[in-house]
């Protein structure tokens, strides 16, 4: 990964060139990242250009053997770190690691703006408990310990720090505190608020704002051949996120407003037995197409309280879709609106901490009728 193949935030790139011209590399970095934002891609960038032996003014070669490693994500000097099911028995985690390693150099390099659910639903761990373990902070500490192969910086990518064990968190407090010489910490964060204070203090924080709809747009013309209508289209669903822009190509023909809009038909008529079916319908659903159902919800409450406030040139929905939305913005108070959006919300929240699906679903249902009804 380079630079040049991530869209925009060309402030922070230029920040964490300058850090290595003027010999100011923090030991230990965070990137605050937005969910399918640059967080991931700008840590891999940066640790490529890191080792890069032919660097350039603003970026890496791509060309010399570590830049080719780094593509690769095989580079012997970077260790990456990431959720994953813990091993039944201390003896069997060099297995583990050695299996989802090998599907991580894949995952990472295909799927860069992705999320955990991604992870997850990827590896199939829906029904498993994933996270940085203790044996995984054990791991680090022996790797550290350890002289690089290549002679030059050791780095160590930890991909969601906020899901590693209080024990994992409390066990790399002084690694990350007091490192060996030409060692390198990249944590990439997407909830900066869950992780210790003590893991923040010692970091140095960089904030991976989410993407522009512009930034988004025109990467998916020049990057991926999307027409210029569809693009526009998409990045506008996507709320600055990359990984979301990319879920929503793949998955166009089930993100129809016809599902949203029989949700708040039934909701509205109270039919109870409606929103069980509902309710069923998205159990039988994986994490990423909840969520990603959800957040598709978001967006047309958004439009529909934009289409209210007669903003309907930022309402980018055309046809049925469009005429739906400005009838359910003129028929819904906005109060009702502002309340369903924030349940929506909430209910997102209670399901990345693992709250039960189903009643999180049925709860969300039985609020918005009541909300529309009232």
């Amino acid at each position: 990964m380079q630079f040049a193949e991530i869209p925009g935030l060309d402030e922070l790139k230029q920040s964490l060139v300058a850090s290595y011209k003027n010999n100011h590399i923090a030991h230990a970095q965070l990137f605050n990242s937005a969910m399918g934002g640059g967080g991931l891609p700008i840590a891999m960038a940066f640790a490529t250009y890191l080792l890069c032996q032919n660097k350039g003014d603003q970026d890496s070669c791509g060309q010399c053997a570590n830049c080719q490693k780094m593509a690769k994500l095989i580079h012997p000097d970077v260790h990456y770190i990431y959720p994953k099911p813990s091993a039944s028995k201390s003896s069997d985690y060099e297995k583990l690691q050695a299996e989802t390693l090998k599907k991580w150099r894949t995952f990472a390099v295909e799927k860069p703006y992705s999320d955990i659910d991604d992870w997850i639903s990827y590896n199939g761990y829906e029904n498993k408990n994933v996270l940085i373990s203790r044996e995984d902070s054990r791991n680090i500490i022996r790797t550290v310990s350890m002289k690089s192969f290549e002679g030059d910086f050791k780095i160590l990518i930890i991909w969601y720090p906020e899901f590693m064990h209080p024990a994992a968190a409390n066990g790399i407090l002084k690694v990350l505190e007091e490192p060996p010489t030409q060692t390198i910490y990249l944590l990439v964060s997407y909830a900066y608020d869950n992780l210790l204070a003590t893991i923040k203090s010692r970091t140095q924080i960089f904030n991976v704002t989410p993407f522009k709809d512009e930034i988004i747009k025109n990467y998916l013309i020049e990057k991926k051949g999307i027409d210029q209508t569809n693009a526009e289209k998409v990045s506008r669903l996507a709320n600055g996120s990359l990984g979301k822009a990319f879920y929503e190509l793949d998955h166009a023909d089930n993100m129809a407003y016809e599902s949203f809009r029989n949700w708040m038909q039934i909701c509205l008529k109270a039919d109870y037995s409606g929103m069980l079916h509902f309710t069923d319908d998205f159990v039988r659903s994986s994490k990423p197409q909840q969520r990603n159902q959800l957040e598709f919800a978001l967006t047309l409450i958004r439009d529909a309280i934009l289409s209210k406030a007669d903003n309907d040139q930022l309402v980018n929905r055309e046809g049925a879709e469009g005429e739906f939305i400005k009838k359910f913005g003129g028929f819904a108070s906005l109060a009702a609106l502002e309340k369903i959006y924030t349940n929506i919300s909430a209910a997102m929240g209670h399901l990345t901490r693992n709250a039960s699906p189903r009643i999180t679903f049925m709860n969300l249902s039985l609020q918005c009728s009541k909300f529309l009804r009232s």
